[in-house]
């Protein structure tokens, strides 16, 4: 008689699950490469540090002119194509990459990404767009990758038939590639602390009497237009992050746009389990990209938009939602 408590508890406690999130080891991950790939480019406020760039181009939004030590694959399509080589080796990635995991990268690995995530976080809502201006804003980003490669495409069949020196100097920065001279993360991460490191240094053997507003109108005349323009789309970056969740990804990144073709097909994606599923639209809410997973295929949903971040399965009550490979 003693026992059959006992037995009524563990039977309970057998049929209790522990359930698991994606969203802590995400965030660590995040973080990881966070540092990894853009934490570095803090170091060259240290006049005595040198970094050393890695052949690895990855489809993430890491710019070349950043000290971090991977590039993004469409910074280095553009380079090559500036100086009339095929980019072989970006496209190949890009390729594999998105044939395999599709835009897990997006939502995994990009710092940009990760930036616009804790923008969010601290928000603490996700917040949707109308459904028409929703579609008609992703087009935007097409529009960019499209005239991106218009600019570096036409400069590298130039440079190609020996005719392309001209045609370099009138393009001015944009000869680099339109998402490198103007670019969020390249000058949060690459021009504000080069600008920080020079006006250390600068600070450091100055005297008072240099300390004059002359010479910080001077200081302030010198940085380029280019420059400002570039704080200014930084500044509208995190503005447009907390009024819309992951608005870079969703409207103008070009390596998500390319990459969004091959999600559509790629071996990693979503299932929804019909039977477990109540419709209740907790998935979509939590959705940053504004996905109509109730609308897609519940076998495996593949949408060019989703970034395979999960929060849809975290935020499932009836855990209906789970990835898919292959």
């Amino acid at each position: 008689m003693k026992t059959e408590p006992t037995r009524g508890i563990r039977a309970r406690l057998g049929r209790i699950k522990v359930r698991g999130y994606y969203w802590p080891v995400r965030t660590i991950v995040q973080l990881g490469f966070f540092i990894l790939f853009s934490g570095i480019g803090i170091m060259s406020l240290v006049p005595a540090f040198n970094g050393t760039r890695s052949w690895v181009v990855l489809p993430i939004v890491s710019s070349v002119k950043s000290q971090a030590q991977v590039t993004s694959t469409m910074d280095a399509i553009t380079l090559f194509l500036e100086n009339g080589l095929f980019p072989w080796l970006p496209v190949g990635i890009m390729l594999v990459v998105g044939a395999i995991l599709g835009r897990f990268m997006c939502g995994w690995i990009c710092p940009v990404g990760f930036l616009q995530d804790v923008i969010t976080t601290v928000k603490g809502r996700v917040d949707s767009v109308e459904k028409r201006a929703h579609l008609y804003w992703i087009r935007l980003k097409y529009v960019l990758v499209v005239l991106a490669f218009l600019i570096s495409g036409s400069l590298g069949l130039a440079v190609y038939y020996g005719v392309g020196n001209d045609y370099r100097t009138s393009l001015g920065p944009l000869a680099d590639g339109l998402f490198v001279a103007i670019t969020p993360d390249g000058t949060l991460f690459g021009t504000l602390p080069a600008i920080l490191a020079g006006s250390w240094r600068f600070l450091g053997t100055a005297q008072s009497s240099d300390l004059t507003l002359g010479n910080l109108s001077s200081w302030f005349g010198h940085i380029s237009t280019l420059t400002w323009l570039n704080v200014v789309v930084l500044v509208g970056f995190v503005y447009a992050a907390w009024r819309i969740p992951r608005f870079w990804c969703r409207y103008v990144c070009p390596v998500g746009a390319i990459m969004a073709v091959t999600q559509k097909n790629s071996l990693l994606g979503m299932h929804r389990d019909p039977i477990k599923c109540s419709e209740c639209k907790e998935c979509e809410t939590a959705c940053p990209m504004q996905i109509p997973i109730l609308d897609l295929d519940w076998k495996k949903f593949n949408d060019s938009e989703c970034i395979l971040c999960m929060a849809c399965i975290d935020a499932c009550p009836a855990g209906a939602l789970s990835p898919k490979f292959p």
